[in-house]
Parts: C-alpha cells; structure tokens; sequence
C-alpha cells in the first residue's frame, strides 16, 4: 500500500510536464496543419512569436519533466531505497540547476538561434574574477559536493565531531546545503559549520558500519548476594528499561562479572541499540536496577543510594528472605487486605520454582490449579486470540511483584496469554491446596478474594459491582467446595480458633 501510493505521488507531479512535452511536440510534429487550425499562418509574425513561444514552453516542460524524474524516480527512488537514507538536498539543487542551464543554452540556440561561443568565452571570464573574489565560498560549495560523493556521513547519522585542541560535539546530521552543514547536537540545539571547515574536522560516526551500537552499565553489588540471583535481577531491570524505552523488538542484555572490588562485585550489563537510544538508556537501567533491586530487599554496594530512603533499606536489608517475599506478596492486587499473618502462611505452604530464558511458564488454553508471584526476572504475556500483527498484539511485560494465573487457580477459568520467561526467572508457585488453606483458616478470605478478582477484570473489564463479587465468590466456592461453610464457622469462632 505504502509502494502504491508513493507510486501515484510521483505520477501526479510528471503527469503534467509529461502532458505539456507531448502537447508541444504534437503541436511541431505537424506543424502547418496545426498553424492553420489556428489561422495562425496569416500572420507571419505572429506565426514566429507563438513558434518561439512554443519552443521555449517545450524546452522548459522536458526541463521540468526530467528534473522531476530525475529526483523523484531516481534520486528519491532507486538511490533512497538502495541506501536507507535520504537524498541530500545540495545534490537534488546541483541535479536541477544542470538541467535547467541545458534547458536556456538549448532555448537561446535551437530556439532563437544564438551562437553560444561568445556567451561561454564571456562566463569563463566571469567565472574566473568570480571565483577570485568568492573563494570561501566556492570552497565551502564544493567541500559539499565532496561530502556528498564521500558518503562518510549520511543525513540522519549519529557523529562526534572534534578537533585537536577543540571540545567535542556529538549530534545528528541534518543537512548538507550549498554552503553549512547542519547537525543537531544533544541538547536540540542546530549548529552550522561552513562545509570547508567541517570537512576537516575528525568526525566519528556512530551510525556506521551499523546503526547499533553497544554500551556498557556497571553495577557494584555486595558480596553475599548469590551471582545467579544478581545475573537474573541486573539481566530484568536492564530489559525492562530497553522494553520501555525502544519497544519489543530489543535484544536481551548481558550480564558479566566484571570484577572483584573492596566494596563488593562489580556487574558488566552490556546492551545493544541505535546511538540515539544508548545515553536514555543507560539511565534508564540504571533507574530500573535500583527498582529491581529494591523489590528483591538490596542494594548496590558502597555508598550508593536506592528509590527508598538509606534508612529503610538498611532494615530491609538484613530481613530474612520470608519478610522480603511477605513485602512483595503484600503489593500484589489479588492478596490486596489480606493481613501479613496469612500471607506468611502462604509463603511457608508455597514453592519457589526457577525457570531458564525463553521456557514457557503456562501455555494459552491450559488449566490448572497454580497461580504465581514472580520474584527476580522478567516474563512476556501474548494473548494468541488477537489478530497476528495487529497493533494490541504486542506481548505485555509481567515485573518482579506481578502474580499471573489467579483466574485459573481460583476461578477455574483457562489461561487466557500464553506466559514465556524473557530471562531467567524466579517464582513463587502457590497451588489449590495452599488457596484452599487461606480460605479456610482466614475469615472473610473468600469475599476478600472475590472483590480483588472483580477489581482486576479477570471476567474482561475492571468492576467493584456486587453482583460480580458475588458471581466470583460462587464460582470460588465451586472450585473449592465446603470453604464457604468453613469460613461462616471462623467468623463465628475469630481467628484464633485456627491457630
């Protein structure tokens, strides 16, 4: 589609020189028979003037028609799409200022049949008093030319420019014109360097010989967190960041130790991406370590702060791993009220289970009796029953914290995505039995669960409505017979009757 109506774009603008060349052609091809439909053979006079007319209109419409194929067909064309890159606007102005000189030296000696020998001796002289006193700027004209047959940068590129003794400049080429240069540099402002000047600078080009680049984040942990478990956690936060900041299609990065320091263990995250992603992204994983890192109870090493307050995560810190996984369970939307006493229960009756990049957690269209809690890594949720290649279907991302598979466990309902671990993974599996003992020994557990279900939209859309609390709490009491009657009892006995 996109082909199609780039094609009728550029037959819109040849179809009317085209149609004017043919007109004027027709028009001489005949010759008398043309003049005298007009009554034009009458007057001889007249007759010369509308034949120059005519001539220089004919000239002038195959000046118009070949720049335009020239630039739309070819330059636009063949070149834009075998390069990648735009077209220089100084070679489409040279293109079009050659065509039009033959288009007046062909008027002057076809049409009013002047001899050009005088005029060319005349212009060399002309051009060399000119060239004289405009040197400069015929050297920044053709420093530009050369710039533009060199193809050592290309408009769109990323480059540093420097000089000895000069501060650098790193930007984005932007045009290459009869006399500047323009780049944009890092903070939006346009700077223009005469072509002569910026010919001779040492230019880097970040863009070639590929438009990826790699970049490297360092991370200092301490040493008693368990290489494994920092590789997972560096290796999520840093493609939660690429995720968020270049979209889907992002490579996963790497994770090295790069040594042993005083502090601690100093991690290497290396990533991949064009120039203009590599400085927001190395803020960006250095923002989503520090979230990761706090959701997992650490911190780096030494003197360096996190999201929370120094004060904090000096406690959480040196809390057990049950208190870290008790304060990430307690976030989650679907154990929303329920009190830390039960949540730790559920913690000692679940499992942790570790699954390697790229397995398949839960398969669309599965049922089970298990939902979980993710604890260090990321996974990728597609939901396959949208259209392939339509827009919504991009795999949404499930974080450290997320639960996935409430709806199953709780519901019965079949998944509805297809879960995949986009790195190594670590989770926290709760089964049937384990749901079947909070409801159980937890009062008002199933109502409880049953609002949070509606709150999430596990039955399509988001809702606090009564009769969909209730319609769940039946279907919870389905999956899970004699809990309805058992939690009426512990309302009525209080909650140490279970202990």
């Amino acid at each position: 589609m996109a082909i199609l109506d780039q094609s009728r774009q550029v037959l819109a603008k040849i179809l009317g020189p085209l149609l004017i060349s043919v007109s004027i052609l027709v028009v001489f091809f005949f010759g008398g028979e043309a003049y005298q439909q007009f009554g034009i053979e009458f007057v001889d006079s007249t007759t010369t003037v509308v034949k120059n007319v005519l001539g220089v209109i004919g000239f002038f419409s195959l000046a118009v028609l070949a720049n335009r194929l020239i630039r739309y067909v070819i330059f636009e064309g063949f070149i834009a799409s075998a390069t990648g890159t735009p077209v220089p606007r100084l070679l489409l102005q040279i293109s079009s200022l050659i065509i039009y000189a033959i288009a007046i030296s062909a008027c002057a000696r076809i049409v009013f049949n002047q001899d050009l020998t005088f005029l060319w001796a005349a212009s060399g002289v002309a051009g060399l008093v000119l060239g004289m006193a405009l040197k400069e700027l015929l050297q920044d004209v053709f420093a530009g030319i050369a710039l533009n047959i060199d193809r050592a940068v290309r408009i769109g590129d990323w480059i540093q420019i420097h000089k000895s003794g000069d501060e650098r400049t790193i930007g984005q080429m932007m045009e290459i014109s009869w006399r500047t240069t323009r780049v944009r540099d890092l903070l939006g402002d346009m700077i223009s360097f005469p072509n002569s000047k910026f010919s001779s600078f040492t230019i880097s080009n970040f863009s070639l010989p590929e438009e990826v680049s790699n970049r490297r984040v360092y991370i200092t942990l301490e040493c008693t967190v368990p290489v494994d478990q920092a590789f997972r956690i560096l290796q999520a936060a840093a493609l939660d960041a690429l995720l968020e900041l270049i979209g889907p299609n992002v490579a996963v990065p790497t994770v090295a130790v790069n040594g042993v320091k005083i502090d601690g263990v100093e991690y290497m995250i290396g990533f991949n991406a064009q120039w203009k992603f590599l400085m927001p992204g190395t803020r960006a994983i250095y923002k989503h370590v520090l979230i990761h890192l706090a959701k997992a109870g650490l911190r780096p090493a030494g003197r360096a702060m996190t999201v929370t307050e120094r004060g904090e995560q000096e406690v959480q810190h040196h809390l057990p791993d049950a208190s870290k996984l008790t304060f990430l369970i307690d976030q989650s939307p679907i154990f929303e009220g329920v009190p830390t006493f039960f949540i730790e229960r559920i913690i000692a009756r679940s499992r942790k289970v570790r699954m390697p990049s790229g397995r398949v957690v839960i398969q669309a269209g599965e049922v089970g009796g298990e939902m979980y809690v993710v604890q260090e890594g990321l996974l990728d949720a597609l939901e396959p029953l949208k259209l392939a290649g339509s827009a919504g279907n991009k795999p949404a991302v499930i974080r450290p914290g997320d639960t996935f598979g409430e709806q199953v466990a709780l519901v019965g309902l079949p998944h509805r995505r297809t879960i995949r671990a986009r790195t190594d993974v670590l989770l926290l599996e709760i089964d049937g039995n384990t749901l079947q003992h909070l409801l159980e020994v937890m009062p008002g557990a199933l109502e409880l669960l049953a609002r949070n279900l509606a709150r999430m939209g596990v039955m399509g859309n988001s809702s606090s409505d009564e009769d969909m609390t209730q319609a769940l709490a039946r279907q919870i009491t389905h999956m899970f017979p004699g809990v309805l009657a058992l939690s009426t009892l512990a309302d009525a006995n209080g909650p140490e009757s279970k202990r």
